[in-house]
C-alpha cells in the first residue's frame, strides 16, 4: 500500500471519485492519512442493490456519507434505486454548505414501487450545469427558480412532479442547450429558450400507434429557440419517430419557426400516421435538402398525394435514402 499512498490527493481524489460511495469509505481503514480523505471526493455515486437484505446498509451508508462530507467539496452527484422497493427520504441528511458547489445531479428511480424525497436545494443550486431526474421523484419546486447554469435537462416519467413545477424549471434555464423530455410529459409545450440547440421528445402510448405524437409533439408544439440544431421525437410504443437537423442558427431573431430551418429529416414509418405527417413536414420545410425514411418496421400499403407539390423537392431537396424500400405500389406513389 506504500505505493498508493505516496500518490498525490488530488490524483486519489480523482480515482475515487468513480468508485461507488459505499466502497469509498471502506478507504478509511487502509491508513490513518485516509481517514477523512472520502469526505473530500467531488463525485459520490449511489447504487440501491437488488438484495432488499442489503437495503438497510445502503440507506445507513447514504445518510452517514452525505452528513459526513466536507463543505463545497461534493460537485457531482449520482443516485439510482432504480432496484429499490422502499421510499427514501433524504431531506434530513442534506445540508447547503455541502451541496452549494453541486455542478451535476442525476436521479433514477423506479417508476412503481420505490420512490425518493429530494430536498428543494436540489432543484434551486444556482450552479448546476446537468440535472437528470427520472421515475418516481418528489421535490418541492419554489415558485420562482433561477438556474443561471444549468445547460442539460433531462426529465423522464416523473409522475410525482406535476405540469406547473415542469413548466417553472423550464422557464427558469436561460442558458439551456440539451432538453429532453421523456414517457409522461406534458400535452401542450411552449418552449421560449433562445440557447436551446438539442430538444428530444419521447412518448409511449400502450395502446399501440397514437395520433398524439403529431396533434400534440408536432402540430401544437410552439417553439421560440433561433439557435436550435436537433429536434427528435418518438413513440416508443409506435417504434415511430422524427429527427430534424436545422441549419445553423439565424440572425434574425424574430424568424423563429423551425420549419424554415430544418435542413435533414428523418422519419420512420407507422402506418395510418406516416402519410400525414410526411406532408405535413415536407410542406413546411422549404430548405429540406436531405430526406431519410425508414419503413423497415411496417410497410407502407397506402399514399394520398397532397393537392400541389411541396416546395422543398422542387429547389432545394438533394440526397433521398430510404431504408425497407420494397418497391409497393404505394412506395413508387410517394
Amino acid at each position: 500500500m506504500g505505493n498508493i499512498s505516496e500518490l498525490p490527493e488530488d490524483l486519489l481524489l480523482k480515482i475515487l471519485s468513480f468508485v461507488p460511495a459505499i466502497y469509498i469509505v471502506a478507504t478509511s481503514l487502509v491508513t490513518k492519512s485516509w481517514r477523512c480523505l472520502w469526505t473530500k471526493v467531488s463525485r459520490l455515486t449511489y447504487v440501491a442493490p437488488y438484495d432488499t437484505d442489503k437495503t438497510n446498509g445502503f440507506v445507513r451508508c447514504f445518510k452517514e456519507t452525505l452528513l459526513l462530507h466536507q463543505p463545497r467539496a461534493l460537485e457531482a452527484l449520482f443516485i439510482d434505486i432504480s432496484r429499490c422497493s422502499l421510499g427514501i427520504d433524504i431531506r434530513p441528511w442534506t445540508r447547503t454548505h455541502v451541496l452549494c458547489n453541486l455542478r451535476e445531479l442525476e436521479v433514477v428511480a423506479g417508476y412503481t414501487l420505490g420512490y425518493i424525497c429530494l430536498p428543494s436545494v436540489f432543484v434551486t443550486c444556482k450552479k448546476l450545469v446537468v440535472l437528470k431526474l427520472k421515475g418516481m421523484i418528489k421535490v418541492s419546486v419554489p415558485s420562482t427558480v433561477c438556474h443561471t447554469s444549468l445547460k442539460a435537462l433531462h426529465i423522464n416519467h416523473l409522475k410525482l412532479l406535476n405540469d406547473e413545477s415542469i413548466r417553472i424549471i423550464l422557464s427558469s434555464c436561460p442558458l439551456l442547450s440539451d432538453l429532453r423530455l421523456e414517457h409522461d410529459v406534458m400535452s401542450k409545450l411552449n418552449i421560449e429558450m433562445p440557447s436551446l440547440q438539442r430538444l428530444t421528445i419521447v412518448t409511449e402510448s400502450i395502446f399501440g400507434p397514437s395520433p398524439n405524437l403529431v396533434d400534440y409533439y408536432i402540430k401544437s408544439l410552439e417553439i421560440s429557440s433561433p439557435s436550435l440544431k436537433y429536434l427528435n421525437i418518438e413513440d416508443l410504443a409506435s417504434i415511430f419517430y422524427v429527427r430534424v437537423r436545422i441549419r445553423s442558427p439565424i440572425s434574425n431573431f424574430e424568424n423563429t419557426s423551425i420549419y424554415c430551418r430544418i435542413v435533414q429529416l428523418e422519419l420512420s414509418t407507422y402506418r395510418g400516421v406516416f402519410e400525414e405527417l410526411l406532408i405535413y413536414l415536407l410542406k413546411r420545410s422549404i430548405n429540406l435538402s436531405v430526406l431519410k425514411i425508414n419503413n423497415e418496421f411496417t410497410p407502407l400499403d397506402c399514399w394520398k398525394p397532397p393537392s400541389s407539390v411541396p416546395t422543398c423537392l422542387l429547389s432545394s431537396l438533394q440526397t433521398l435514402e430510404w431504408r425497407g424500400y420494397n418497391g409497393s405500389w404505394a412506395e413508387k406513389e410517394v
